[in-house]
């Protein structure tokens, strides 16, 4: 590896950011171990499409919590990482993002019967009655319980159960995201002809026409029986987003913007999570008994936010999890990701909390940085390097669950908490709106196959996330799993 420094006449020797341009297919991940140590302190570049990142120093992390988002945003970075303007990714508004952030936890309290219902319904649905061992390649399924959960709580009953609606939402996130390592590599000024005859945004606009025309009549008759006295709003995204904005929300293309953005942002990721902790748990198996015992001690009670908080190990295990994977849960560095028949392919998790600058920045040393640099953190520098953990570089799964039992960090140490050395939903005002929902859709899905069936790997294998290729690692979905249905449910 070599190190490229630049140095610029025009500021001062301090001020200069190094850059590091590998060839790609130098795993970042490797990169960053090597520069993290040549420069513990100061910020440097690395090489990444579209062009180049700033990496700032863990010392300097209180700037990234504190800066407002008027100034340093993860919503325009996210845009223009992705392409938005082509892919459509991010690229509905800002006040949808405002929108979940202050309402989500409100509709979340309406919906823990219809998640824990689709959940049961899935679950059954997607591994099956498995009276023996049987082999189940296990990724597609979690995703599409994933995908069959949240469209519950998004459209509701009946567009839920349609295909060709289920179908659209996936297309048009698949097809969006296989579409961005394709423009990347071209000119700027090419890109638009490119996006427009690449087969994944023609498949990305088919979809959103045939998502319009099924989801008219839905919003339609919606909006009618909210001029009755006697209506009652469903709890749903379409009612959110219709109660939450200044009348946008009654407009069918923002609608179904709405729909496909949220749903870009959460199904994929959540579900590959899920995906992960039963992988986790196969190659953990000592933490199988303790998690299910915790769940078949709750009873038959509903999963709502009360007793799923009674969770604290398996929260414990998942934030543990967190920690170590690449890809982790709340993608606050936004994921590429995308389905294939064979793998998922994602972006690495060792940088995250990218923002955008929009209004010149100087760092604590000097550094300045201009408007439109993007800028993140190197994230496994700061779960390893600068934890408060005790032992961070052992894997703990019930550390959380011990540090929450002193009083006063009760509410501390949740899968869903943000810290300096946890940076997976990011930090600050701008972490994860949506993270709550993910981590209780999560802990709901992980709880039934868990009480439902004991599961192991069909054979030894390596992590799903372990291979990468380039910048982009590979999340493989062939990695099969043997199920068998428990005796005593």
């Amino acid at each position: 590896m070599a190190t490229i420094v630049r140095h610029w006449q025009e500021v001062p020797s301090w001020q200069v950011i190094p850059k590091f341009r590998p060839p790609l297919e130098v795993l970042l991940g490797v990169s960053l171990l090597t520069l993290r140590k040549q420069y513990p302190d100061r910020a440097y570049k690395i090489r990444h499409f579209p062009d180049e990142i700033v990496i700032v120093p863990h010392n300097f992390i209180e700037v990234i919590k504190n800066t407002p988002e008027s100034k340093l945003s993860f919503q325009q970075a996210s845009y223009d990482f992705f392409l938005g303007k082509l892919t459509g990714i991010t690229g509905h508004e800002h006040a949808m993002s405002a929108l979940i952030r202050r309402d989500i936890a409100r509709l979340l309290d309406r919906v823990y019967d219809t998640v824990e219902d689709e959940a049961k319904r899935a679950v059954a649905a997607q591994i099956g009655p498995c009276e023996d061992w049987t082999p189940i390649v296990l990724l597609p399924r979690v995703v599409q319980m994933i995908i069959n959960i949240s469209q519950r709580v998004f459209v509701g009953e009946p567009l839920c159960r349609d295909e060709r609606w289920v179908q659209c939402i996936t297309q048009c996130t698949a097809g969006a995201f296989q579409s961005v390592p394709k423009l990347w590599p071209h000119h700027w000024l090419m890109r638009p002809f490119v996006a427009w005859r690449l087969s994944e945004l023609r498949s990305v606009r088919k979809h959103r026409t045939e998502a319009k025309k099924l989801l008219k009549p839905i919003l339609e008759k919606r909006l009618e029986d909210m001029k009755s006295e006697k209506f009652e709003p469903p709890a749903d995204l379409i009612q959110l987003v219709i109660d939450g904005t200044k009348g946008e929300g009654r407009n069918l293309d923002y609608q179904v913007n709405a729909q496909i953005g949220t749903g870009r942002a959460a199904l994929f990721t959540t579900g590959v999570t899920v995906a992960h902790l039963l992988y986790d748990l196969a190659t953990r198996p000592e933490y199988i008994e303790p998690l299910r015992q915790e769940v078949l001690e709750l009873g038959p009670v509903k999963m709502n936010r009360a007793n799923v908080a009674k969770l604290k190990k398996m929260d414990s295990f998942i934030r543990e999890c967190q920690r170590w994977n690449k890809f982790m849960l709340g993608k606050r560095t936004p994921p590429l990701t995308y389905l294939r028949f064979d793998c998922f392919w994602l972006i690495p998790f060792p940088v995250g909390t990218i923002r955008k600058v929009l209004k010149p920045l100087t760092l604590p040393d000097g550094t300045q940085l201009a408007v439109g640099t993007l800028l993140g953190m190197d994230t496994q520098n700061a779960v390893f390097n600068h934890s408060t953990l005790e032992k961070p570089d052992i894997f703990d799964g019930f550390r959380f669950e011990r540090l929450r039992s002193v009083p006063g960090s009760e509410q501390k140490f949740q899968a869903v908490n943000p810290g300096p050395d946890h940076l997976v939903y990011g930090y600050g005002t701008q972490a994860c709106p949506g993270r709550f929902f993910a981590v209780h859709e999560a802990k709901v899905v992980l709880a039934r196959i868990l009480a439902k069936y004991d599961f192991k790997l069909a054979k030894p294998a390596e992590s799903p996330m372990s291979r990468a290729k380039g910048i982009l690692t590979e999340a493989d979905a062939t990695v099969e799993f043997l199920f068998k249905a428990r005796k005593a449910n």
